[in-house]
């Protein structure tokens, strides 16, 4: 619903004109006026994205200017950043964006709200996963028990994840029989070079540049904590969502943009330098650009079918099975917040 007042309609006075037959000119020139027309409708499209500080929906819309994808496509990308995710769900509420990425559990959190969004296509998949000291003793997840164990925040995906798969595979929960201490993702490698913490579960980026650095080894990856599971290890995390009142052709042509400019990221080598010096992202070691590249191109989803809601379903359920719905933050995945509909 907008805040903005209505304009007072005025009555409309018609004047009766006597019906004449078009001469031939007549109707071509108003064929010609129609497209003209036709046109400049199509170029007013627009749609308003919510970007993170720092996500990498920024580094997608750069790709989509950078390219001129969206002009190629007849819309108009309206990018605007907030400083933090509950800016962006602000934002999205409000109706200030149409477009924002979350995970698929705020989505369901969203709807019970009330709020009238869904999420409309996968934006990337469950990456990283537990690293340690390359010369750290621990060997398998059965030796994280009793060892302090870092994840940005105890509702962490990854860690949800961990606590289920070492329930299943060790017998013990890491929340229980480990330390698990929340400290951010940039200060995780701080931390472990001190000893402070013998494991953690950084953000996907920073695990690639810590086990780039070679310091650090990857103990298990998010994929393989999956399969162990039983789920493939493709299960999105992240997902585009939109408001349900957006106009389904734009939004159509926008998750277009997105795979196109996806494609254009993966090959083009110029784009990432650029993409640094927009300052979209902090990487003080340039040398470990294609580290992160190959795992941000690891991460984005290859399709989006009703197999991969049903991966998402199970996992949402093993990890309230573990964790509860408390700490997971609610009770059941509500499918209703997906549409898979969309497939640019």
């Amino acid at each position: 619903m907008s805040d903005v007042p209505r304009t007072p309609v005025r009555p409309v006075r018609r004047r009766l004109w006597p019906i004449r037959t078009p001469s031939p000119q007549t109707v071509l020139t108003g064929l010609a006026l129609s497209g003209l027309l036709a046109g400049g409708a199509q170029a007013q499209r627009s749609i308003n994205v919510g970007l993170q500080a720092g996500g990498t929906m920024s580094w997608v819309t750069f790709a989509i200017e950078r390219y001129g994808l969206d002009q190629q496509l007849g819309f108009k990308l309206n990018a605007t950043t907030y400083a933090s995710k509950d800016a962006t769900r602000v934002a999205l509420r409000s109706g200030a964006s149409q477009i924002v990425v979350d995970d698929f559990l705020e989505v369901t959190l969203l709807r019970q709200k009330g709020f009238p969004v869904s999420a409309v296509y996968p934006f990337s998949l469950l990456t990283g996963g537990v690293v340690v000291p390359q010369d750290s003793p621990i060997r398998t997840v059965a030796d994280l028990r009793g060892k302090t164990l870092g994840a940005t925040s105890l509702t962490d995906k990854t860690l949800l994840i961990l606590r289920a798969y070492a329930k299943a595979t060790a017998g013990f929960d890491v929340q229980e029989a480990s330390k698990v201490v929340s400290v951010s993702s940039p200060l995780m490698e701080q931390f472990m070079n001190r000893g402070e913490i013998e494991a953690g579960i950084p953000f996907w980026h920073h695990n690639a540049r810590m086990v780039s650095g070679g310091k650090f080894r990857q103990l298990i990856s998010s994929g393989d904590l999956l399969r162990g599971l039983g789920l493939p290890k493709n299960v999105p995390l992240l997902y585009i969502v939109a408001r349900t009142d957006t106009d389904p052709a734009t939004l159509g042509l926008f998750l277009k943009a997105v795979l196109l400019a996806e494609e254009k990221m993966k090959s083009d080598a110029a784009f990432w330098p650029a993409m640094l010096d927009a300052n979209l992202y902090a990487l003080p070691d340039r040398a470990q650009l294609p580290a992160l590249r190959s795992q941000w191109a690891a991460g984005l989803p290859a399709h989006w079918t009703a197999a991969d809601l049903n991966a998402t379903l199970l996992l949402t359920r093993k990890m309230i099975a573990v964790a509860g719905p408390d700490v997971v933050g609610l009770t059941r995945l509500d499918t209703r917040a997906f549409n898979t509909s969309y497939q640019p």
